[in-house]
């Protein structure tokens, strides 16, 4: 399931995102996109956990605050 998560802060790096994320759930991949505003990245998680541990997931860490900036979470409606 892939989720994504805007307002990260600048000096987030994949490593921080995936060690954040890991002890709730596998994480198969990180993507950070800084393309845009590179002072506020966004990145695409692929966890490997079904749409209901997602919501959870995000129900537990949408708007909490991650190396100084407020996570937002999404997951995209379209997904393979």
């Amino acid at each position: 399931m892939q989720v994504l998560i805007r307002g990260l802060h600048r000096d987030v790096t994949e490593q921080m995102l995936r060690d954040k994320l890991s002890p709730y759930a596998p994480v198969n991949s990180v993507e950070l996109v800084r393309d845009g505003d590179p002072d506020h990245p966004w990145a695409f998680v692929d966890l490997g956990v079904d749409v209901f541990s997602a919501w959870n997931l995000l129900r537990r860490f949408d708007r909490q605050y991650f190396a100084g900036s407020m996570m937002r979470w999404y997951i995209p409606a379209h997904q393979d």
